[in-house]
């Protein structure tokens, strides 16, 4: 250890801000806008098409301007591209606050919400941890990603009550400041990579996944669990990339878990208080598997370091599969199946670490920003699939439970797919062969 390293390596300091402003990525727009539903409505008279079709074009344009936000990470890092984007999406929250209109409102939520909180700030934080890590990468991103957690607990509570005591335009506004205050404080702190401060990815480690196997315990040790064999130390461009049959398998099966992700993040509070379910359970179950997220995802993060991701990923997608058929048969005498979904779901989440760590360990950090970026404007929209084709299963039918049966179908496939994948050891081999030809 040299004499000059500080106590805390930087790294970590980025994973704090990244997680801060996740938090308010999931409670400003993922998770957060399933309380503004039923308010919305009641107000406007509006349809749930209506406001689901708001949702989506939101997250519709954030994916469109993505790329183009990764490309800006790659040369410029994650201090610009998370200013931008808490200015836009703190901003029009407090303008949300004060619409009249459904125009008004779209115009709000669209441009502002959209391009800030979706385009900007949801790729911003996990393309910074993936420069500052990479043997604890999984790790690293497992707790990064714990801010939806932090949402589930504090945020969105605290959202729900502001809503049911002072209206929903107290709700967005307060909402939208914290976004702008928080914003302020932890974007001057991210930087792009430790080698423009002369320092190495995870400090000093060894780049080896053996470094991380050495602290763990004899029982995680001994799981039946494939090992996981290292990142590659390749950089693949982005049309290499686009050229691996792999990223359209992890694509495609990732797109089949947002599709899922879409239905419950618009509609399943409205779900349950249509089943009978009390506001105050439903808002319970949506902070439990929020809650439960938060050690699944270190946990699951830890473990990524250690063995096979693929298989931790097809693990994942079983139990978000089994939630969904859980929440699809909820009703007023079936309390008990409100519990099982948000534990399970809670567990579910849990995903995200593993998925962006396997783009960085497949495909190298030179261009991450770029790849991932276009991989999650693919996989993305199917967040726009399900919140659309639950609200208009709803408006025809009266009902969710079809489309949620379909989207436990859609976990099951998207496993299979994971299953599998080829590692990215083998990947980076075949990349290498076809750029000597």
């Amino acid at each position: 250890m040299g004499a000059g390293r500080p106590p805390l390596f930087y790294g970590w300091v980025i994973v704090a801000c990244a997680w801060a402003m996740y938090m308010l990525n999931q409670a400003a727009f993922t998770w957060g806008f399933t309380v503004f539903v039923d308010p919305l409505g009641k107000e406007f008279g509006w349809s749930r098409t209506s406001i689901t079709l708001a949702w989506a074009l939101s997250l519709g344009l954030g994916l469109i301007v993505s790329p183009w936000f990764g490309k800006a990470l790659d040369r410029f890092g994650p201090r610009w591209t998370t200013a931008i984007g808490g200015l836009l999406g703190g901003l029009g929250w407090v303008l949300i606050s004060s619409a009249t209109s459904y125009w008004h409102f779209l115009v709000y939520f669209v441009m502002f919400v959209g391009v800030g909180i979706n385009g900007a700030i949801g790729l911003s934080g996990s393309a910074a941890v993936a420069q500052w890590f990479k043997v604890r990468r999984s790790l690293a991103m497992g707790i990064y990603f714990t801010g939806s957690g932090g949402a589930g607990l504090l945020l969105i509570p605290t959202m729900s009550a502001l809503i049911e005591a002072y209206g929903w335009r107290t709700g967005a506004a307060a909402l939208g400041v914290l976004v702008l205050v928080t914003t302020a404080i932890a974007a001057p702190l991210l930087r792009q990579k430790p080698e423009q401060y002369g320092l190495k990815p995870d400090g000093e480690l060894p780049p080896h996944p053996k470094r991380a196997a050495a602290y763990a315990w004899d029982f995680w040790k001994r799981l039946p669990l494939p090992k996981h064999k290292g990142a590659t130390n390749e950089s693949s461009t982005l049309a290499e990339a686009l050229r691996s049959a792999a990223f359209w398998m992890f694509t495609t099966a990732i797109f089949l878990r947002y599709v899922g992700m879409g239905v419950t993040q618009v509609h399943q509070m409205p779900h349950m208080l249509a089943q009978g379910i009390p506001l105050a359970i439903a808002t319970a179950a949506i902070s439990l598997s929020l809650t439960v997220n938060i050690p699944s995802r270190v946990l699951v993060g830890w473990m990524g370091d250690l063995y096979d991701k693929r298989w931790l990923l097809n693990l994942l997608a079983i139990a978000g599969g089994l939630a969904l058929f859980a929440l699809a048969f909820v009703t007023s005498g079936a309390t008990g199946l409100v519990w099982v979904y948000a534990v399970l779901w809670g567990v579910g989440l849990a995903m995200l670490p593993l998925q962006a760590s396997w783009l960085a360990d497949t495909y190298g950090r030179k261009h991450y920003g770029s790849i991932s970026a276009t991989s999650n404007s693919l996989t993305l929209s199917g967040r726009i699939v399900g919140a659309l084709g639950a609200a208009i299963a709803f408006d025809l039918l009266g009902s969710y439970q079809m489309v949620l049966l379909i989207s436990a179908a859609g976990f099951a496939l998207g496993a299979v797919l994971l299953a599998l994948l080829p590692s990215p050891l083998s990947l980076a081999t075949t990349a290498a062969n076809r750029r000597q030809r």
